[in-house]
């Protein structure tokens, strides 16, 4: 292979502004589009920021608690859900003409503009290569978890931003072991703590990728004299980030948790196919409310990173050893996304947190990017060289045109103030802005339901949440002040009496009584506040403070930040600077040219023309394997089912999709289920899903289908033969299953294709 010339000049990178517009490209949809879906995780995580600003507005700059969640009764999820994305958000949407879902859009964006940049940054250092650095931010940019899973399908951001993040830790801690100089220090320990702070699960898994990197770094790349910087990113990281993550683990017993079991949350349920993982991505029906995709790696993703293994072990040189660990990782993590590696999920009961196997899918994708841009610096350095890596960036962009046509959302998100966080709970989705009620206090002992006076008052703009039923005859209780912390009431009682709050109890709320501090005792079964006033005229005052594990977290904060301010303060570190390989004037031009054809042939063709994507008209699922309609009481009709496996053996897991469309706007919450069946009303397996397609029935539109995924596992003892397939629909309060009209006495549809199972092994 010839010597490749690369341009070593001070300046702007240019390498590096390709990234930035390759990030805007793939965030066209939120750039060209007003407002946010309001049917997938982004809805919540508007909510969540949107909390987050009323209580900065009420003077509370870093809440643990929200205060308006679970129908006003207040909940602790900032004390145990990564803050920075909410944070970042309400500080967006301080900017003029950006409003909260403006602000949650924005982290989005940004989200795509730093993998890209951070992709880029980490394959250059790796790589010594700019050009194949573009290749390899483009691989991960357009990478289907990345590009649409996460931000579209999902609606994810804080798990979406901490993907960014990773690269840019990566990059920023390889630099500190390496030179040892003041820029990279920083951004190692920033970025870092900010993967932390971002999202629980892949805070984690970033962060012990980012070790492994070190070590690999120090151990097997020879730097020795860098393991004393390496060890110091992730302590000060760990230190800046324990003013979350300390009282989150320490005061975990405190709270239910339910994100692990069997149901949906069982990782078992969520292992990917290879067959899957690796598919070119589906063409997107756009008929359905939520578009059917595949968890896949992308067939450039994965054919360019198998060339980058294969050819870079060999030919690259001094950077093999670095390539060496990308490619171990991505062999890794892609294990761990495959059903064969249930024995070692089974064997390590923490992994179960992890809940979702695809989930590594985005740090899977930057592996395979690194890898991508080995491929692409395996060619030569001759004249066609510019022309083959701008077609190979064009074909990795192109072959993502079916996931840049995400499903059109309104443009008008609607109300984000308190009462329209009370109000969104109250249409029964989800309460406390996750989907089974988690981080509730374990002192609530049973279903809370909403308080109609409670909820008034947050209609009428003066909240109130004094128990008023509660309160004796000729005693007054009168709101004075409201706070996203606290709540001062006057009183005047003629007796001593309980004094009831409509307020969740949780260590950390104090009350007084005219500044004389009282006990709060717990109210049974909700875990309401409840305290004691004696007879008379009182002030009193309600107040969530610190808690002696969370003041600890603050200090070492505080602390890591003063050791980190004072390390800029040193004499200058004498680390050597290398000089960061820049992009020729002709691969610019070259690359830069791609991506603007690519976007000229997306805005001129592929969009007015409907390319790349399809709608199945009203009535209809295109996108079902087999079509089988029938009517469920009038109510709900079945369109058809995906059955990707008609064999199945004892003790393996049985995939059914299900395609559902209202006749009329529905009153009443469904659930499905599917039974494998043999005869008709003898379940040997079963499935049942409390949203279908993950929205209740209640908010399914009748101009679009959903899809309702289901997997379950065959007993082990089930018997060799052929089974049937029963699906259907009931209510959950009395079990009753709505009735198949045409078919007389019958509350489910037998599938048209019947299941075989075999022998066991």
């Amino acid at each position: 292979m010839g010597e490749r010339v690369i341009e070593k000049r001070c300046g702007l990178d240019s390498g590096l502004l390709l990234a930035v517009l390759l990030g805007l490209a793939a965030a066209l949809p939120f750039l060209v589009r007003p407002g946010l879906p309001r049917d997938t995780d982004a809805e919540l995580h508007v909510f969540r920021a949107a909390e987050i600003l009323s209580c900065w507005q009420g003077g509370v700059l870093y809440p643990r608690w929200a205060p308006d969640f679970y129908y006003g009764y207040g909940y602790p999820i900032f004390n145990y859900y990564a803050p920075l994305t909410y944070h970042l958000a309400a500080l967006f949407s301080l900017c003029p003409g950006v409003d909260i879902v403006g602000g949650v859009k924005a982290v989005f964006v940004l989200g795509l503009i730093l993998s890209g940049a951070g992709a880029y940054l980490l394959a250059r250092d790796v790589l010594g290569d700019p050009p194949a650095a573009v290749v390899a931010a483009a691989s991960f940019l357009f990478a289907p978890y990345v590009l649409f899973v996460d931000p579209h399908a999902r609606g994810d951001l804080a798990e979406h931003f901490a993907i960014g993040l990773l690269p840019l830790a990566l990059f920023a801690t390889r630099r500190w072991v390496e030179q040892g100089r003041r820029a990279p220090f920083v951004g190692s320990v920033l970025f870092c703590a900010a993967l932390i702070l971002s999202h629980n699960l892949l805070g984690v898994v970033g962060f012990a990728i980012l070790l492994a990197a070190i070590f690999w770094q120090v151990v097997v790349e020879g730097r020795r004299d860098g393991v004393g910087r390496g060890l110091v990113t992730p302590l000060l990281a760990l230190a800046l980030g324990a003013v979350f993550w300390l009282p989150m683990l320490v005061e975990l017993p405190l709270v239910q948790l339910t994100v692990v079991g069997a149901g949906h949350f069982d990782f078992r349920n969520h292992f990917v196919a290879l067959a899957e993982l690796l598919a070119p991505s589906r063409v997107l029906d756009l008929g359905s409310v939520a578009p059917r995709y595949w968890f896949n790696l992308g067939l450039p993703q994965w054919v360019l990173a198998l060339v980058g293994v294969v050819g870079g072990m060999g030919w690259l040189g001094r950077s093999r050893r670095a390539l060496a660990f990308f490619a171990l990782s991505a062999l890794g993590l892609v294990a761990l996304i495959l059903p064969l590696s249930l024995p070692l999920w089974e064997a390590i009961p923490p992994l179960a947190y992890l809940q979702f196997p695809w989930r590594l899918l985005g740090p899977a994708a930057l592996m395979a990017a690194l890898l991508a841009g080995a491929a692409a610096s395996l060619l030569p350095n001759t004249s066609w060289r510019p022309l083959a890596l701008a077609a190979g960036l064009a074909l990795t962009l192109a072959l993502s045109l079916p996931l840049l046509f995400p499903p059109e959302w309104g443009a008008d998100f609607g109300d984000t103030t308190p009462a329209g966080i009370v109000r969104f709970e109250l249409e029964g989705k989800v309460v406390g802005t996750t989907s089974t009620g988690d981080f509730l206090p374990r002192t609530v002992e049973t279903m809370l339901r909403p308080q109609g006076s409670l909820v008034a008052s947050y209609e009428s703009g003066w909240i109130d949440k004094a128990n008023h039923a509660a309160v004796p005859e000729g005693t007054t209780v009168k709101v004075v002040d409201h706070g996203p912390v606290h709540d001062r009431f006057s009183v005047s009682a003629p007796r001593r009496f309980v004094f009831r709050l409509y307020t969740l109890a949780f260590p950390g709320w104090t009350a007084w009584v005219d500044d004389e501090p009282v006990d709060i005792e717990l109210g049974r079964p909700e875990g309401f506040i409840t305290l004691w006033v004696p007879p008379g005229e009182h002030d009193v005052l309600v107040r969530f403070v610190d808690t002696p594990v969370r003041r600890a977290a603050w200090g070492i904060s505080v602390a890591a930040l003063i050791a980190l301010l004072a390390a800029l303060g040193v004499a200058p570190w004498t680390g050597e600077r290398q000089a960061s390989p820049r992009l020729s004037r002709r691969m610019l031009v070259w690359l830069g040219g791609a991506l603007l054809l690519f976007l000229l042939f997306k805005l001129a063709l592929v969009d007015p023309l409907g390319w790349f994507r399809y709608t199945s008209p009203p009535g209809e699922a295109w996108a079902a394997q087999y079509r089988q309609q029938a009517n469920l009481a009038g109510e709900v009709e079945l369109l058809g089912f995906d059955l990707p496996g008609r064999q199945v053996r004892p003790g393996e897991m049985l995939d059914v999709v299900l395609y559902w469309r209202a006749v009329h706007p529905l009153e009443t919450n469904y659930q499905s289920f599917v039974h494998l069946a043999q005869p008709l009303t003898v379940a040997w397996g079963q499935s049942d899903a409390l949203n279908p397609g993950g929205l209740p029935t209640t908010r399914w539109p009748q101009d679009r289908y959903v899809w309702d995924a289901h997997r379950f596992q065959v007993p082990a003892n089930t018997p060799p033969g052929e089974y049937v397939l029963a699906v259907g629909l009931y209510t959950l309060a009395d079990g009753r299953r709505l009735p198949v009209l045409g078919a007389e006495e019958q509350d489910s549809v037998v599938l048209e294709i019947p299941v075989t199972v075999l022998p066991g092994r």
